[in-house]
This record gives C-alpha cells, sequence and structure tokens, in this order.
C-alpha cells in the first residue's frame, strides 16, 4: 500500500464536498498535524495559518455541520480562505428547500471567543507542562516576561466571563454585512472546565440581550467540555412563515 498523500489546506479551500466528507478531511488533517514531529505544539501554538485555520475555522464548522447533518439534510459545504465577508457556504438539499422551509444557501461566519492571555497559557502548558490559566497570568513589569499565578473564582464570576466573552465576539459581528441566511458559528476557548449548568447560565446571559437576532442563527460551540448551543434569529421567524403559509393536514 503506497503512502497517503499529504493533506494541506488546498484539500479543502473552494471544494464542494458532502457535509460529512468535509468532516472526515478535516479530522484527517488533523491527525496528520498531531501525528508530525512536535505536532501537539504545533496545534497548541497555532504555529501556522494551516494550525490557526484548522482549530478556529475548520473544525468549529464542522460541529456544526454534524450537529445539522442529517437523512434528509445531506447538506454540502464549500469552505473558503479567501477575504470574502463570510468562512463558508452550505447548500441545503432541495426537498429541504421545497419542503422543510430551509434557505438553499447558507453563508457561515467564524470567530473565536477567548481570554487575551489564552495563548500565553497554551505556550505555558506546552513548555512547562501547566498553567493555571489565562486568568491567572500577570506580565512581570521588569522582565515582560508572562507569569502564571493561581487565581481563585468567586461567586458566578466562572458564567459571567464566559457570557462576557462571547458578547464581545458577537457586539463585533453584529457590527458588520452579511449576506442574508448567515450563520454566526462562536468558538469558545473556555477559562478551564465548565460545567454544563454554568454553561447554561452564561448562553442565557447571552441570549437575553437579544443581540442574536441579526444573523439567521448563532451557534456557539466550547471544545472543552463539549458543550453547544443554538440562538435562533432570523431563521426561527423564516420557518414560522413558512409553516404559517403551510400549515399541517389534519389527521383523522
Amino acid at each position: 500500500m503506497g503512502r497517503r498523500k499529504a493533506l494541506g489546506l488546498s484539500a479543502l479551500d473552494d471544494k464542494l464536498l458532502d457535509g460529512l466528507r468535509f468532516c472526515t478531511k478535516v479530522y484527517d488533517l488533523f491527525d496528520q498535524i498531531r501525528s508530525e514531529p512536535d505536532g501537539l505544539g504545533k496545534i497548541r501554538l497555532l504555529s501556522t495559518k494551516r494550525e490557526k485555520r484548522l482549530l478556529e475555522e475548520l473544525i468549529p464548522i464542522t460541529q456544526y455541520i454534524q450537529a445539522r447533518y442529517h437523512v434528509g439534510n445531506r447538506m454540502k459545504v464549500r469552505w473558503l480562505s479567501g477575504s470574502q465577508p463570510y468562512d463558508a457556504i452550505i447548500w441545503t438539499p432541495l426537498p429541504m428547500v421545497n419542503k422543510g422551509g430551509m434557505p438553499r444557501k447558507i453563508t457561515l461566519e467564524v470567530t473565536t471567543s477567548t481570554h487575551e492571555f489564552a495563548h500565553f497559557a497554551r505556550k505555558q502548558v506546552h513548555e512547562t507542562g501547566g498553567s493555571f490559566g489565562p486568568k491567572g497570568i500577570q506580565i512581570d513589569k521588569a522582565t515582560r516576561v508572562p507569569v502564571s499565578k493561581p487565581y481563585v473564582y468567586s461567586g458566578g464570576e466562572h458564567i459571567s466571563d464566559l457570557a462576557l466573552q462571547i458578547i464581545g465576539r458577537l457586539s463585533a459581528k453584529v457590527k458588520k454585512q452579511y449576506p442574508p441566511n448567515t450563520v454566526l458559528i462562536i468558538n469558545c476557548e473556555t477559562d478551564g472546565l465548565i460545567f454544563a449548568d454554568e454553561w447554561k447560565a452564561a448562553i442565557q446571559q447571552v441570549e437575553g440581550l437579544g443581540i442574536h437576532k441579526s444573523f439567521r442563527e448563532v451557534f456557539i460551540v466550547a471544545s472543552r467540555g463539549n458543550h453547544s448551543a443554538c440562538l435562533w434569529g432570523s431563521g426561527k421567524q423564516q420557518q414560522r412563515r413558512k409553516n404559517s403559509k403551510h400549515p399541517a393536514k389534519r389527521t383523522s
């Protein structure tokens, strides 16, 4: 058996792929990088554009696809590495368009919500084997070197920090112009472990502001803890209008 050809971003860029085929290629790329010399370091430090795009765009898109892909919605996806005002296009199967009220074309925009010192924490973990997390990092005034110190959260601080982190990215994105039917994917790099009830409370704080309604939907995901949430905006309104035009038939 011949040696498998190395993957790069070009294997995904501007290629129309079945959703699950896209996910497979993304995960293959992740496995390939991890198996390279210092592969774990490349992933932790986002050493090049390849690792940065993989962790901050491609993997969050796969998480959205896997949440929406099913037997009646075998969507296709085209990821684009250029400077267009979105990161990917999803094409919905025609039966879902005609019968389910889904738009034929959905654009995806991906952004990352993270603490400003998260990169220092990842660097410390890689170089020393441990870190007290981004909020425990202080910059030494004399040497300008990041120093990690223990930090104790109080009350609902962990929850409010996560909510404000997400709100910051969402607020920045609503100021920009996007095509109709755009889904915003917010990739959360949490500061340590987040429990399910803390995640739910943070999402409720975000939803309460209502700023997500500028998008078709806002899909929020955190790989650490395997958390996700969907805040419906214009997409839910469109679905309701579609259903009102075609009410369900009464059965006897």
